[in-house]
C-alpha cells in the first residue's frame, strides 16, 4: 500500500463521508476536501483542509488521486479539471447523467498515463463474485446456460436521507442526474460484468406516484443480450419496506439472491425434464448466508482496495470509464421509452 497519495474529494454528502473514513481506516491520511461552501462536516470527527475553489485544491494540494462524489451531473466537469492536473480518479457512480465529456477524459487520461475507476461497489458483493463464478464455468457447469432473469431494486427515496428534504436531493432532480435509472444503476452495471453490453432495451418509465420529484418514479427495462439471455429490471423511489431481489433461471437450475435478507439459495432442476410427484417437492441444493458480521461497509472498503493495488501494480480497474459508461447509455436508451 502506498500511502503516501495524496487525496482530493470533491464533494462531501453521504458518500463523500464515507470515502474518507473508509480512506483513514486503510491509512490514507494525506486528505483534502473541495467543497462549494465550508460548511461543518454531518458525521467526520477530524480535521481535513477544506478547499472552496477546485482550481486552486488542484494546484495547491496536488492531488495524485481525486475522487469525485459530487452530485451526477457534475462528475466529468469535475473530473475534466482533476484530469487535467495529473491526477488518478475514483468517480463514485454513476459515471454521469449522460455521455457528453466521455470520450474527451478517457482521451485526457490515456495521454497524462492516468487511470480511472467508477464506483460499483456491488461488484464486490460476495453473492455476485459466487454468481459470476458459477455462470463463468458455462454450460458444462452447475447452472447450465443462463436463460432470462428478474431484478427488482425498490426502496423508499424520502427514507433515504432523513435530516434532508428528499425533494431537493439529487436523486430526486433532473438536472443533476437522479431518477432511479440512474441512481440505483448498479443492478445494470452487474448485467454488463456478466453478459456484457446487450443488444435490445426497452424502457417503462413510470412517474404516477405521490413523490413530488422531477425525475421517473420507476423504470422497468427489459434487455436481450446476444447469447440469447433475457433481463427484466425493476428500479424505484417507492418501497417501503424497501426490496432487493435477483431471480436467475439457467438451463439446469436456478438461483435467487435476496440482498437485504442475505441469502443465496440454488436449486437444480433441468429444463424439459420430466418431474413426477413421486420426485416430491424441489428443495435447493445451495444456501448461503452472508455472515453475522458482514457489513455493506465492507464492499466500499474493498473496491478501495483494489482501486490502489491497480494503481500501484498498473492493473487497469474496472468498472474503467468506458465500461460504466455502458449503464448509463442503457439508461438513456431506456428512459426514451422505446426499444432501441
Amino acid at each position: 500500500m502506498n500511502a503516501s497519495h495524496r487525496i482530493l474529494v470533491c464533494g462531501v454528502g453521504s458518500v463523500g463521508e464515507r470515502h474518507i473514513r473508509n480512506l483513514s481506516t486503510l491509512g490514507y491520511h494525506h486528505i483534502a476536501v473541495y467543497r462549494a461552501r465550508n460548511l461543518p462536516f454531518r458525521d467526520l470527527n477530524f480535521s481535513i483542509p477544506i478547499y472552496t475553489d477546485l482550481k486552486e485544491a488542484l494546484t495547491d494540494f496536488a492531488p495524485s488521486v481525486t475522487f469525485i462524489t459530487n452530485p451526477t451531473a457534475l462528475h466529468v466537469p469535475m473530473a475534466l479539471e482533476a484530469a487535467r492536473a495529473n491526477s488518478h480518479l475514483f468517480i463514485e457512480k454513476p459515471i454521469s447523467h449522460n455521455l457528453e465529456g466521455i470520450e474527451e477524459l478517457c482521451r485526457m487520461l490515456e495521454s497524462n498515463h492516468r487511470m480511472a475507476m467508477v464506483g460499483y461497489m456491488l461488484r464486490f458483493h460476495p453473492f455476485f463474485k459466487q454468481l459470476k463464478a458459477w455462470l463463468n464455468e458455462g454450460p458444462s457447469g452447475v447452472l447450465g446456460r443462463p436463460i432470462f432473469l428478474r431484478t427488482t431494486w425498490g426502496e423508499h427515496l424520502p427514507d433515504w436521507h432523513p435530516w434532508e428534504d428528499y425533494r431537493q436531493s439529487y436523486a430526486a432532480c433532473a438536472d443533476m442526474g437522479g431518477g432511479p435509472a440512474l441512481t440505483l444503476s448498479h443492478d445494470i452495471d452487474l448485467l454488463v460484468w456478466l453478459f456484457g453490453a446487450p443488444d435490445n432495451v426497452v424502457g417503462l418509465p413510470n412517474s404516477t406516484s405521490p413523490l413530488n420529484i422531477n425525475v421517473e418514479h420507476s423504470i422497468d427495462i427489459l434487455l436481450g443480450f446476444s447469447q440469447g439471455v433475457t433481463a427484466n429490471v425493476h428500479l424505484d423511489f417507492c418501497q417501503r419496506p424497501p426490496s432487493r431481489v435477483w431471480e436467475l433461471v439457467c438451463s439446469h437450475g436456478q438461483v435467487r439472491l435476496d440482498i437485504l435478507a442475505g441469502t443465496l439459495t440454488r436449486w437444480e432442476s433441468t429444463i424439459g425434464e420430466i418431474h413426477t410427484p413421486q420426485h416430491g417437492p424441489i428443495t435447493p441444493v445451495d444456501v448461503q448466508t452472508l455472515p453475522e458480521n458482514f457489513d455493506r461497509n465492507d464492499l466500499f472498503l474493498e473496491e478501495l482496495r483494489y482501486f490502489f493495488l491497480c494503481l500501484n501494480t498498473g492493473e487497469r480497474p474496472m468498472p474503467d470509464i468506458s465500461i460504466a459508461a455502458e449503464s448509463v447509455r442503457i439508461a438513456q436508451r431506456a428512459l426514451s421509452k422505446g426499444l432501441t
